[in-house]
């Protein structure tokens, strides 16, 4: 039961991420802008007269090569009084996850999606700690948020829910800048046919996103924000051109542009308390719409740190 629902935190944390997937990017590849971002996942926040924040740039995967931190990353969480991550990471927010994820009883997955794709599916769920007995009532969806997840050997707990145990052992004041009603209605909200064409896509090419996964840890380990960005607008994996609109809007406005503006504003009350310690997707921090231009247009000075991995 609990390793299923590690899953399902797991799920929730790469959604916010992994939604600029190869297979959602409609755009030919962005130039990035002269003004490159520096190559610092973690930066300094700063304003007259409060204490100094952090903003921290996440992977949401549970390589050791990504959740091991670095010792300017792990010296800036251990003195921080308040931490925050997308969503609070906690049993309440699995439970309210794991019902929104359900159809009502006398409903079948199968019945939705037909029985071709959900012979296709189950082997990709059953990999994912997921039995044909629990999936058998899920949304679409929610399986699709689980394909998005990696594989990953057991016991290794994906970045966000690291910092998620660290904060609540440590007693940290901890606090998620989303609800997980907010994070779930970016993909309830998505028309049923969306739905269908993006678990398609995520059922059919998973060696594809395998790959996705693994050139995406190699940029991050670099520090590489602005090669992140270049990276999510490939066209990796094939929708088809009819969907491919659709998914742009969502992935860029839904996924990033909307959502930076909501955690830009729900993190004014940590950083007017200062020494707080804020975790989002690393996709979250560069661009114009992103949240160190956002922050920096409210006055606050950001400085990277820099700590790439040797």
């Amino acid at each position: 039961m609990f390793k299923r629902f590690r899953s399902l935190m797991l799920s929730l944390c790469a959604a916010s991420l992994l939604a600029p997937l190869p297979a959602l990017a409609a755009k030919p590849v962005t130039k990035v802008s002269a003004e490159a971002t520096p190559a610092a996942v973690l930066w300094r926040i700063d304003k007259p007269g409060v204490k100094s924040s952090w903003l921290f740039g996440t992977a949401h995967v549970s390589d050791p090569k990504v959740t091991t931190l670095s010792k300017p990353i792990q010296t800036a969480f251990d003195n921080a009084d308040h931490v925050a991550t997308e969503v609070r990471l906690d049993f309440n927010m699995m439970m309210t996850l794991a019902k929104a994820m359900l159809m009502p009883e006398d409903q079948k997955l199968v019945d939705i999606i037909g029985a071709d794709r959900y012979n296709k599916l189950l082997p990709e769920l059953e990999a994912r700690s997921y039995p044909e007995v629990a999936a058998r009532r899920m949304k679409p969806w929610a399986v699709a948020m689980q394909l998005m997840v990696p594989l990953h050997k057991s016991g290794e707990p994906p970045l966000d829910l690291l910092l998620a145990k660290m904060s609540i052992e440590g007693e940290k004041d901890y606090v998620g800048l989303e609800t997980v009603e907010e994070q779930i209605s970016v993909f309830e909200d998505m028309p049923r046919d969306k739905q269908l064409v993006l678990l398609d896509s995520l059922i059919n090419q998973q060696s594809k996103l395998e790959g996705y996964y693994k050139q995406l840890i190699g940029l991050y380990v670099k520090r590489d924000l602005d090669g992140m960005v270049k990276f999510a607008d490939k066209d990796e994996v094939d929708l088809p051109a009819d969907a491919k609109a659709y998914f742009d809007e969502w992935k860029n406005k839904t996924m990033l542009s909307d959502r930076n503006v909501r955690m830009t504003e729900r993190m004014q009350p940590l950083l007017e308390k200062g020494n707080s310690f804020i975790a989002v997707g690393a996709l979250h921090l560069p661009g114009k719409d992103g949240l160190i231009a956002s922050l920096r247009a409210q006055g606050y000075t950001l400085t990277p740190i820099f700590d790439k991995k040797k």
